[in-house]
C-alpha cells in the first residue's frame, strides 16, 4: 500500500532476516509508485554497503533501482539537510539497509513524514545474535504499515525469519559486541526457529 492524500506522510517499513527480498521489497514498491502513480522517488542506501553496486540498489533476484549512498552517521547536521534539500520535490523516499544508519534516522524518518512525504524503511530486525540491529525497532513503533519477509531456511527449507552467522560454513556461535561484518551467502544463512543456533552468552 502507497497512499498519500497530500495532507499527512505515510511510513512502511520492510523487516526481515537476510536473504528474505527485502530490498526487492522496496524496490517494487517504489518502481510500481514511479510507473503507475508517477511519483517522483529518491533512494538512499548506506555507504557500508557495496556488495552489489555503489549506485543502486540490487535485490538477489535481480531488481535494482538508482541510489544515492549516504554516510552511517547521520548525526551530521550537513548530511540530514542535505537529504532535506535532495527530496523536497520527491514524494518517496527510501531508505535500504536502515539498520546501518545511526540513530538520527528515526528524527530523519519523522521529519520527512512531517512534510508529507511517503517514507520506506527497509532492514533487519534482528541481528545474527537475535537481538534488535540497529534502530529499526524505534522506526516500527510509529510505522503506518509493517511488511514481515520470510527467507527459506537453509537447512530444511521451513520460512525463516532469523540471520544465522557463519564460520567456516558452520554456524559462529561466539558472542561478540558491535562486530558488523557485511556479508552474504559466504557469511551468512536464513534459519528457522528449529534450525537457529544460538551464540553462546559471555559470562
Amino acid at each position: 500500500m502507497l497512499f498519500n492524500d497530500g495532507r499527512a506522510g505515510f511510513l512502511t517499513t520492510i523487516i526481515g532476516p537476510m536473504f528474505s527480498e527485502k530490498s526487492g521489497e522496496l524496490i517494487k514498491r517504489c518502481k510500481q509508485a514511479q510507473q503507475y502513480q508517477g511519483k517522483k522517488v529518491m533512494v538512499y542506501k548506506p555507504d557500508i554497503d557495496v556488495r552489489f553496486s555503489v549506485s543502486e540498489v540490487v535485490s538477489r533476484i535481480g531488481l535494482s533501482i538508482p541510489a544515492h549512498m549516504l554516510p552511517q552517521d547521520l548525526s551530521v547536521e550537513f548530511v540530514r539537510q542535505r537529504i532535506y534539500v535532495d527530496t523536497a520535490q520527491c514524494d518517496i523516499v527510501a531508505f535500504d539497509e536502515a539498520q546501518f544508519f545511526s540513530a538520527e534516522l528515526v528524527d530523519v524518518v519523522q521529519h520527512l513524514i512531517d512534510e508529507g512525504k511517503m517514507v520506506i524503511v527497509a532492514g533487519l530486525n534482528l541481528d545474527y545474535q537475535n537481538k534488535p540491529f540497529g534502530h529499526i525497532n524505534n522506526i516500527l513503533l510509529f510505522s503506518d504499515e509493517v511488511i514481515v519477509k520470510n527467507a527459506y531456511c537453509a537447512c530444511c527449507g521451513r520460512p525463516a525469519m532469523y540471520t544465522q552467522r557463519l564460520l567456516n560454513g558452520v554456524p559462529y556461535v561466539e558472542e561478540q559486541i558491535d562486530n558488523i561484518l557485511v556479508g552474504d551467502k559466504e557469511s551468512y544463512e536464513p534459519r528457522c526457529r528449529l534450525c537457529y543456533v544460538r551464540p553462546k552468552k559471555n559470562k
